[in-house]
Order: structure tokens, then sequence, then C-alpha cells
């Protein structure tokens, strides 16, 4: 993966398999206050992020994973690193894009429908993209949802995000230079499941 303008000034966590020496999983994190003057977060060159902007915000990328080794307790051990850095600068609110592979939205519609009408994040810090570039996630109505599509659709990072009670904004962005079809997620930290806390956080 190529470096960008943000990697000097971020922070960055990796997951290493111990027993081969083996890089497994990375994870970027950019405070607000890391952002050099007049620099707009990655995020914003497909969202308008102005419903949170002005919080104390943390924005996550480079989310990678190794093929064999996606699984939830892979994924969990990287959100684990990125709740600690998110208590030890007191964020409030954790934001980022999720990837689904390939440029074309029909191959999702049962899971970017599934989020529409279960995780989208509420009014009044939901994201939606840049002007005129969203693209609709509500492609069946609610009781047309195949279940057992959503579960083949939806990437492992996307339901681990899930998991800890991250939101969703309500478009998604064609971002045709990375080949990917890209949902922006939200995760007020005081609001992320207890049950993920105490299980991956305060140990």
């Amino acid at each position: 993966m190529l470096s960008d303008e943000y990697d000097e000034q971020a922070d960055h966590l990796i997951a290493i398999d111990l027993k081969i020496n083996k890089i497994i999983g990375t994870y970027r994190f950019l405070r607000k206050d890391q952002l050099k003057p007049g620099q707009i977060f990655a995020s914003e060159e497909e969202f308008d992020i102005t419903p949170i902007k002005h919080e104390n915000i943390l924005e996550i990328g480079r989310a990678v994973v190794s093929k064999e080794y996606r699984t939830g307790s892979t994924i969990m051990l990287l959100l684990k690193g990125l709740m600690n850095c998110a208590y030890a600068h007191k964020i409030k609110y954790i934001f980022g894009t999720v990837s689904f592979l390939g440029i074309n939205p029909l191959k999702y519609s049962h899971a970017f429908s599934y989020i529409y009408y279960n995780h989208l994040s509420p009014e009044a810090v939901r994201v939606k993209a840049i002007a005129g570039e969203g693209v609709a996630l509500n492609r069946y109505a609610k009781h047309e949802i195949d279940y057992s599509v959503v579960k083949k659709e939806m990437p492992a990072l996307v339901k681990g995000y899930i998991n800890v009670g991250s939101t969703f904004g309500g478009e998604a962005f064609v971002d045709r230079s990375f080949n990917s079809v890209d949902l922006f997620v939200l995760a007020e930290v005081d609001k992320i499941s207890d049950k993920y806390i105490n299980r991956f956080v305060k140990n």
C-alpha cells in the first residue's frame, strides 16, 4: 500500500502473530489536533463531516488484515487498540470509511438495505456523501431483505463495527480510484457496547 500525506503525522497500530513474527493487521489513527493548518481528514474527500467536525474526533483508516486472519478475534484485537487510544485522548466520536470491494453498489443491496433500516447514525450526526456523489442505501424494502445474503455481502470489519454499536452515514460513495464502494462509519465512544468494552478493553 502506498503512503500518503497523513502517514507521518498519524498514529499507527499493528497486530503481530508472535509465533511466526508476522504483521497480520494494521490501523491508522488521526486526531483533529494532528492535522496541519488547513488540512482536511482523508474521509472528507468522500463525505461531508460537518455534523461532527466541531467535536473531539478521531479518524480511523488503513484498516488492513491478512486474509487468513480475518476472524472475529483479530478484528476485536484491533478494536481494543482503537478504544484504548480513544480513551487516552478523550475522544467523543471515532469515524472513518469502510469499503466494499468493487464499484457496483447493487452487489451489496441486501447489506446496504439492512444497514439503512437498522444502523443509520442519529439524524443530528448523520453524514452524507459530498455533494452530488451520494448513492442510496435503501435498495430493498425492509421486508424484502434476505438476511442470509446480508451475512455474505458484509465484510468482517463492518460486522465488527456493528457489534460494538457503530452507526453509518446515510449514503454510500463509489471510489473508482480504489475500486470500492465506501460507507461512512461513526461510533460515539461513550455509547459503544459495554459487552465489548468489558471484554476487550477493560482487562
